[in-house]
C-alpha cells in the first residue's frame, strides 16, 4: 500500500478488516473472499481485476463495460 500512501493499518480501517488480514493478502498467505476483494478494490478506487490475479496467469483482462 505504500505507493498509494496508505499503511496496511489505514487501508484495513478503510476496508473494515485488520492490518494483519491486509498483510496476509499482500503476502499471498490467504486469499480474500470475493466481498473482501471487492471492498479492497473499492477502497482503492480501482477495479478488483487490476489488483488481484484472478486467472493465476497475471493476464486476466476484465471485459465489463463498467470495469477498469
Amino acid at each position: 500500500m505504500k505507493p498509494l500512501g496508505l499503511s496496511q493499518h489505514r487501508h484495513g480501517k478503510k476496508v473494515g478488516i485488520s492490518r494483519t488480514s491486509i498483510n496476509k493478502i499482500e503476502t499471498g498467505k490467504t486469499i480474500p473472499s470475493f466481498k473482501t476483494a471487492n471492498d479492497i478494490a473499492n477502497a482503492l478506487g480501482v477495479c478488483k481485476y487490476q489488483i488481484f490475479d484472478l486467472d493465476g496467469e497475471e493476464t486476466y483482462i476484465c471485459h465489463s463495460r463498467n470495469c477498469c
